[in-house]
């Protein structure tokens, strides 16, 4: 005579266990990723930071004359300093004058190098771009 089949109901001991270990594993990739993408996201910001010091110092300098002052440094927000330093790229000569002849300035091209820091001495970012330097040529000229 054959016994009648148990119905068994819910899941056993073993096959929740390997149930509960495959979660794990997932889980464990998910918190991983999520680690990576918090870690990238930091590493984001800090460079959007530095672009936008950067954007600030360029603002900054964009009306110094080098010719006139090749060096110096200014206050920025926030505690920042930026100091920069500027070399003639090609020699001074006259401008044009208009309609025809020369012009009234001495004019240059100078090669910026800037550095932007905190007031503790730790560089935030630095910059380097062309400029063109003047200064009048000769006394009293209106125009």
């Amino acid at each position: 005579m054959c016994r009648p089949m148990r119905r068994r109901d819910g899941f056993s001991l073993v096959e929740a266990l390997v149930a509960l270990a495959i979660a794990a594993l997932a889980f464990t990739a998910i918190f991983a990723l999520q680690d990576q993408m918090t870690v990238g996201q930091m590493r984001l910001q800090r460079t959007l930071d530095t672009a936008a010091v950067q954007r600030n110092g360029l603002e900054l300098l964009a009306d110094i004359n080098p010719m006139e002052e090749p060096s110096g440094q200014r206050n920025m927000t926030g505690g920042r300093i930026i100091s920069w330093t500027a070399e003639p790229v090609t020699e001074t000569r006259r401008n044009a004058g208009f309609p025809s002849g020369e012009g009234v300035f001495d004019v240059a091209l100078y090669q910026v190098d800037a550095v932007i820091t905190t007031a503790g001495g730790r560089e935030l970012g630095r910059l380097q771009f062309r400029r063109l330097g003047w200064r009048r040529a000769f006394g009293d000229f209106t125009l």
